[in-house]
């Protein structure tokens, strides 16, 4: 793996594109529809760009702009967010979302390409006090917060003007939600570009789906027969994690937040294992693979193994029916939770 710290040019985006992309801010921004619109006011985009669901960000007086969240894995991130399920606040948030971000910040925050792609369209930020500026970002499960590829910058483009038409028809229309009621949005289907009317809205009923389990790690895929050979103690009890750390890998096409496991042993809080994944294995084979070498490194198989995830427990049975051990559900990992905050600190620190 190529060091955190390593640069990763950003994608290629026409210049045309940008302008019509930050013009079409430019608008949004002046609009500033945050002034009559909150975050319970979702609406859903469904065309050639795809489906996605819409939030207006500034209710709060702190970030403004837009967040368009993509297909199913981001209307679930954000069905959980509206219901409560998924802390705002929540740090790992960050991993598990699909989205697009177009928000409006002061000039020092704004990255070299940003500032660079302003320079060449000759940009003009449209409000003086405070002057800001367009910043778009897209986020990927597992991947770092990146800068934004042609076909995100053409959905951006679709969803900003969108947006506009949507905050526009609610500004006269504040009762547009009063005959719905969560988890029911409206959405808009046909591309256009003039006024929308509420009759040109369908509603649907978007409900959040169970994340989806990883496979089944194979055992076959693993040479499990020197460890079998080795002795399994009494009594002998671990904890296992699985989870994205925010120590960032730069490698192309796009940085990603590399996954890790821990084995620690339950009762003395040792760390037996430590394995960091790319972007090739899935979390299930990650945990796997710090099981094998936490086992490796004790020279002896545990009888229970604990995890606070039904799906790693799921995904992981094969493998303990393999080993001989039982794989057993935990409310919390007190020594590996502390495990990964020595670990996380200590990455930061690098």
């Amino acid at each position: 793996m190529a060091n955190k710290k390593d640069p990763v040019p950003p994608p290629s985006v026409p210049l045309e594109l940008w302008r019509d992309l930050y013009h079409a801010a430019t608008r949004f921004q002046l609009l500033a529809p945050w002034q009559w619109m909150s975050d319970s006011h979702v609406f859903g985009v469904n065309n050639e760009h795809g489906t996605r669901m819409v939030s207006i960000l500034g209710a709060l007086g702190e970030v403004f702009g837009m967040v368009t969240y993509r297909g199913s894995t981001g209307a679930n991130f954000l069905l959980r967010l509206l219901m409560g399920q998924f802390a705002p606040e929540d740090p790992d948030g960050i991993f598990y979302q699909d989205a697009l971000l177009a928000n409006f910040v002061p000039l020092t925050r704004l990255d070299k390409p940003d500032r660079d792609v302003i320079q060449q369209i000759d940009f003009k930020a449209a409000v003086s006090r405070p002057k800001l500026y367009p910043k778009f970002k897209s986020h990927k499960p597992g991947y770092v917060p990146w800068f934004i590829d042609e076909a995100e910058a053409r959905l951006l483009l679709d969803d900003l003007n969108n947006a506009a038409r949507f905050s526009e028809l609610l500004r006269t229309k504040s009762d547009l939600y009063d005959p719905h009621h969560m988890p029911e949005f409206p959405f808009i289907t046909a591309t256009g570009t003039g006024p929308l009317s509420a009759g040109q809205l369908e509603w649907h009923a978007i409900f959040a789906d169970p994340p989806p389990p990883d496979p089944a790690v194979n055992p076959q895929e693993f040479d499990l027969a020197p460890l079998m050979k080795l002795p399994q103690v009494a009594r002998t009890q671990w904890e296992l994690t699985a989870f994205y750390s925010d120590m960032r890998i730069g490698e192309p096409p796009r940085p990603f937040y590399p996954k890790i496991s821990l084995g620690v042993e339950s009762s003395s809080g040792i760390v037996l294992g430590v394995k960091t994944c790319g972007t090739k294995h899935t979390m299930a084979q990650t945990a796997v693979l710090g099981l094998l070498q936490s086992i490796q490194a004790a020279q002896c198989r545990p009888v229970v193994v604990k995890s606070d995830s039904p799906l790693l427990i799921q995904a992981l049975q094969p493998i303990a029916a393999a080993l001989g051990f039982r794989i057993a559900h935990a409310k919390s990992l007190p020594m590996a939770a502390e495990a990964r905050r020595s670990l996380e600190a200590f990455g930061r620190r690098l």
